[in-house]
């Protein structure tokens, strides 16, 4: 027999209240809480094992066993969510492969519950960007008020708006994930780069400035991902 140590580390404790369905060689073995850490025997001739989280199309994963592990009589396995941050979890849930597994080696084991979801952050020097991207807003913001003529003024107005009102909430954040840093600048920039379309080219080159703008926040935005990445 096989011993099969199984680490279930699913991040901010999700499905901790679910089970988790073992099969071995496609056949049933056994269920265990989708948390925490657990132990059985397998069978020696058992060649893969797959687990099942969910009834309704649920999420699937394989690990293969290998001669070594069979000569080592001892197998150990990591259960975690593919998270790539809160702004992409709900996409990702959709997925099959949202379970995922990996074999470990028995320290990699003791250590799985906090190295498997490290994370890059940003470490911001200082508020730059939200002060650009809150001056901008607020540039776009005033346009599309002035320009009431313009049919297209109402969709700058919602887009500075809400862009303004983002990085008021996020002003003081100096510790970002990096993910979530990359979407809130794209998101900002393409909302400016959209204004300058909707809006009327009739003020001192408004949509020359804009784009100036937009690309001195790209140019910042490059320096601080190369310059304060740091893994937590």
């Amino acid at each position: 027999m096989i011993t099969l140590n199984i680490h279930v580390n699913f991040i901010y404790g999700w499905y901790s209240l679910r089970s988790i369905k073992v099969f071995v060689n496609d056949v049933f073995h056994s269920k265990i809480d989708a948390r925490g850490a657990h132990s059985f025997q397998i069978p020696t001739n058992a060649k893969k094992i797959t687990f099942t989280l969910g009834v309704i199309k649920p999420y699937i994963t394989t690990v293969c066993i290998s001669e070594e592990h069979l000569n080592s009589n001892e197998l150990f396995v990591g259960l975690y969510l593919h998270h790539r941050g809160l702004l992409l979890s709900l996409y990702d849930s959709l997925k099959k492969d949202y379970l995922r597994s990996k074999v470990l080696t028995k320290e990699s084991f003791n250590t799985f519950f906090k190295d498997i979801y490290q994370q890059e952050v940003i470490v911001l020097a200082d508020r730059k960007m939200a002060v650009l991207t809150l001056i901008l807003s607020v540039l776009i913001f005033v346009f599309s008020i002035v320009q009431q003529q313009n049919d297209w003024a109402p969709l700058a107005f919602l887009l500075s708006l809400s862009t303004m009102i983002s990085t008021l909430v996020h002003f003081n954040d100096k510790v970002i994930e990096k993910l979530t840093f990359k979407t809130r600048v794209f998101t900002a920039i393409a909302s400016f780069i959209l204004s300058a379309l909707f809006l009327e080219n009739s003020f001192l080159y408004l949509r020359f400035i804009i784009v100036m703008f937009t690309l001195t926040l790209f140019m910042i935005y490059l320096k601080e991902v190369q310059n304060r990445e740091v893994n937590v």
